[in-house]
């Protein structure tokens, strides 16, 4: 069975890059998605499924569909 929302967490060797986003606790993929977005000076309408914010270098992820991340 696949989790209905798509959770990320920060991993531990990319915690400097996002000083204000805890590492590896797991959160709403969307939720994370915006407040970078929010951090970087990206308009929030900008954040879509094609427009992804949350690199697979950078974040952990799980649950729900992947292209929704």
């Amino acid at each position: 069975m696949v989790q209905p929302i798509r959770e990320a967490a920060l991993k531990p060797a990319a915690a400097e890059s996002y000083p204000y986003l805890p590492a590896r606790m797991w959160t709403a993929a969307g939720h994370l998605a915006k407040l970078v977005a929010k951090y970087r000076g990206i308009p929030a309408e900008a954040v879509s499924r094609f427009n992804r914010v949350l690199s697979d270098q950078d974040f952990m992820f799980r649950g729900g569909r992947p292209e929704m991340a």
